[in-house]
């Protein structure tokens, strides 16, 4: 793709048909509707990547329900990225957890076309003033932009969604800020950045794969160390309560249940990762259904390595030094020469 045919945004989605939180699909077709005929009207040409990730088998495609649904935006705007399920067993460190939700996302950033990436969920809907800053086209290359979400409240008729309903403060749920430095707080519900320098990071974590609870967080915290600046876009997303949600969920879940769903809670604002330069399923063998839809066969050559040996360390035999004294500390092949035998 050249660069004058590259659209202005990309927008990464996962899922699977699986009837998360209740009436998923249907969710997604009214936002994906919403959005595109937001941003169409103002002239911000963009792209949904949707990633399916661990579809269900002896179930249709959620591609194939969303194209059927949406010709219009699946023939000129969606291109769908589905990943062969072994990826999931392969890849977890959690047999309780069956949807690896930022290994998926880092599949559509790897493959977006856009020059910048929004990495967020098929249930957001897009504020009046958002849509109108991203025609605006006036964001900065390096900086991650946040935006705040509001809940608008169970039970409001979606039938009839628009501005007004979700504009409406009285069909808000009360939610706190987001502040710097780092703008936490429903993050992976809109993380947007050029994609260079989503790229230049390796995009979300890779390495720790036991929960896809605060993967988003540990994000700002690893693009902030990368010296990326955070910021406020300036105007909210919204996203309607349902039956199933983690907001309406996390405290009447057992805690298995809980599990099952997000993954247990983590050391996320402490550590910083480094993932593979094959981040994002990069070396997958692929296979084009069609020419908007690219099937990623399994190999396990495509699955990230738990480990990353950066460093020669002499064995403990070679080390050993009489009580008292120190072991020599382990040194890099840049100034490591083989030991005598």
């Amino acid at each position: 793709m050249t660069t004058e045919d590259r659209p202005a945004l990309s927008i990464v989605v996962t899922g699977r048909n699986d009837d998360y939180g209740r009436d998923f699909t249907a969710r997604f077709i009214r936002t994906l509707a919403f959005n595109h005929h937001a941003l169409t009207e103002r002239g911000v040409t963009h792209e949904v990547v949707l990633v399916e990730w661990n579809p269900v088998a002896g179930k249709p495609f959620l591609t194939d329900i969303i194209r059927d649904a949406l010709p219009h935006i699946a023939q000129t705007t969606l291109r769908s990225l589905i990943v062969d399920a072994a990826y999931q067993s392969a890849c977890t460190q959690n047999p309780k957890l069956n949807f690896l939700e930022y290994l998926a996302k880092n599949v559509g950033v790897r493959r977006s076309h856009g020059d910048f990436v929004l990495a967020t969920n098929t249930d957001i809907f897009f504020s009046r003033g958002l849509a109108q800053r991203l025609a605006r086209s006036d964001l900065k290359v390096g900086t991650v932009y946040r935006a705040k979400r509001v809940d608008v409240k169970l039970g409001v008729d979606e039938s009839r969604i628009g501005w007004d309903v979700l504009e409406e403060s009285s069909n808000h749920v009360p939610r706190g800020e987001i502040s710097p430095p780092l703008y936490q707080g429903a993050a992976g519900d809109f993380m947007l950045l050029d994609r260079e320098s989503f790229h230049a990071v390796k995009g979300f974590n890779e390495v720790y794969r036991l929960a896809r609870l605060a993967v988003d967080h540990n994000f700002l915290v690893k693009a902030y160390s990368h010296g990326l600046p955070i910021a406020d876009i300036g105007s909210p997303v919204y996203h309607v309560s349902h039956i199933g949600s983690y907001q309406l969920s996390k405290n009447s879940l057992s805690v298995g249940q809980a599990e099952a769903l997000w993954g247990a809670r983590w050391h996320n604002k402490e550590v910083i990762y480094d993932n593979p330069e094959t981040w994002g399923l990069s070396e997958a063998p692929v296979r084009q259904r069609d020419d908007r839809t690219t099937y990623l066969k399994f190999d396990w050559n495509a699955v990230p390595k738990l480990a990353d040996l950066r460093r020669v360390v002499l064995p403990i035999s070679r080390t050993a030094t009489p009580a008292g004294h120190r072991v020599a500390p382990p040194q890099t092949p840049s100034d490591t020469t083989p030991p005598s035998p």
